[in-house]
């Protein structure tokens, strides 16, 4: 015998639609909300808010591309010429153009008011170059003095040239950004022209913007000074490819009277794996910290205290991609050392440091390398310290992390990682080696 349906009650009724109704007021809201939304910025302008501050900097970065640095220098001279001439603002003349072994970098700053003018301003580097001949013929004779003053008459400069073409062998980095003489010389204003229009488009752009601004009033006024799109026709970048030539050392010597004796020993090595470019950086900072304290595994000791070989020396481990990092050690040899005894007694304590890192000496020194992040409970010191890495990452063409990501990095390190590096340090690579100066006991 089939049961009877029992009757739905209205109570039961009234409640279900109610809760229907509920439902779909919610929804509409949540949809209402979605599509009143500023549109965000295009994901190639990057802001980092400094409020307060009472200012804007302003950072547009483009990517070499083929032609080589020395043209991308030049170009990058002409392309800004229209903003340090007489139309410009005052202010203006003290902003800067710049170009290093990833890119090329235009910025201006300014209180927050000024920020149409500086947007309009800094747009102008996509439009044609259209300058007259001998004012690019001028800039050529510039970046000739600029030669003369930062390489012609200073040894560590020639010394940075050489080394970088030999242990970035067959790599877009090896070669120099100002060139030779010859290669300026060789600059023509058609080149620069064309180099130009091939690499300063919007669409390979990357905008970072750092001060007193809100992600709305910025795209807003993008949108009303016609600030081009740089989402539209993106082009991905990033930096380019190394490959490590094979392990070889050389010596060179610049025997300036007059300079001071010294030694920079540079050394690139690959590791046994890839690790994250940002974590990759904290654990060679960490490991470059431990080699400059004269604790067990350090190499002050064994250089300064106990043996005296160098009056004073530096040191930094930097990462070159995800998988290959350069030391450079510069040191002054105490009293009566010569070179080949300095060179000695370094890759000897170096050696010793690849060993291992004492327990105690890895604690100690993490203590310290808390000064390596910024103090993340204060908002400026934050705030300073990511305008700084975002600018750092965006100019050699990496994608910056969020604070977030960045705050989670420093618990990835172990003592494992630095003893793993230490030991490339030590292992097969590619060397150069510097000599400055009379050596004092040859």
């Amino acid at each position: 015998m089939a049961t009877p349906t029992q009757p739905v009650r209205p109570s039961v009724m009234r409640k279900v639609f109610l809760g229907l109704g509920i439902a779909v007021l919610f929804i509409g809201l949540l949809l209402i909300l979605y599509f009143a939304q500023p549109d965000p910025l295009a994901r190639d302008v990057h802001l980092v808010p400094q409020h307060e501050s009472n200012t804007v900097v302003l950072t547009l970065l483009l990517p070499e591309g083929a032609g080589g640095q020395v043209l991308a220098h030049y170009t990058e001279h002409l392309a800004w010429l229209p903003n340090i001439g007489r139309n410009s603002r005052p202010e203006d003349r003290d902003s800067n153009a710049w170009t290093n072994d990833y890119a090329v970098g235009y910025w201006l700053s300014g209180p927050p008011e000024d920020l149409p003018d500086m947007l309009r301003q800094l747009k102008v580097v996509f439009d044609p170059i259209d300058l007259p001949q001998e004012f690019a013929e001028t800039e050529r004779d510039i970046i000739l003095r600029e030669y003369d003053w930062r390489i012609a008459n200073n040894p560590d400069a020639q010394a940075a040239e050489e080394m970088d073409a030999f242990l970035y062998d067959g790599n877009t980095i090896a070669a120099s950004v100002i060139g030779t003489p010859e290669q300026i010389k060789a600059l023509t204003y058609d080149d620069a022209k064309a180099f130009q229009a091939e690499t300063h488009r919007p669409e390979r752009a990357r905008l970072v913007v750092v001060g007193d601004i809100s992600e709305a009033k910025l795209r807003r006024t993008m949108e009303a000074v016609g600030f081009p799109d740089l989402d539209a026709n993106r082009e991905d970048i990033a930096p380019p490819p190394f490959t490590l030539a094979a392990p070889e050392a050389r010596i060179l010597h610049y025997p300036d009277p007059n300079a001071a004796p010294r030694m920079t020993w540079r050394k690139v090595v690959a590791l046994p794996e890839p690790v994250d470019f940002d974590l990759l950086e904290a654990q060679t900072a960490l490991a470059r910290d431990i080699l400059d304290t004269n604790l067990p595994g350090g190499l002050a000791g064994p250089l300064r205290f106990d043996a005296f070989v160098t009056k004073s020396f530096g040191i930094s481990i930097v990462p070159i991609n995800e998988q290959h990092i350069e030391l450079i050690f510069s040191a002054e040899p105490d009293k009566g050392i010569g070179f080949a005894v300095l060179q000695s007694a370094f890759e000897a304590a170096l050696a010793t440091s690849a060993e291992g890192v004492p327990t105690a000496t890895d604690e100690r020194v993490r203590e310290r390398f808390k000064g390596f992040w910024p103090d993340w409970s204060d908002d400026d010191k934050t705030a300073q310290w990511m305008a700084n890495y975002t600018l750092s990452r965006v100019s050699v063409l990496r994608e910056p992390k969020t604070e977030r990501q960045m705050r989670k990095l420093d618990a990835q390190i172990d003592a494992a990682d630095i003893n793993s590096i230490l030991a490339a340090l030590a292992g097969p690579g590619r060397t150069a080696i510097a000599f400055i100066g009379t050596d004092p006991s040859p």
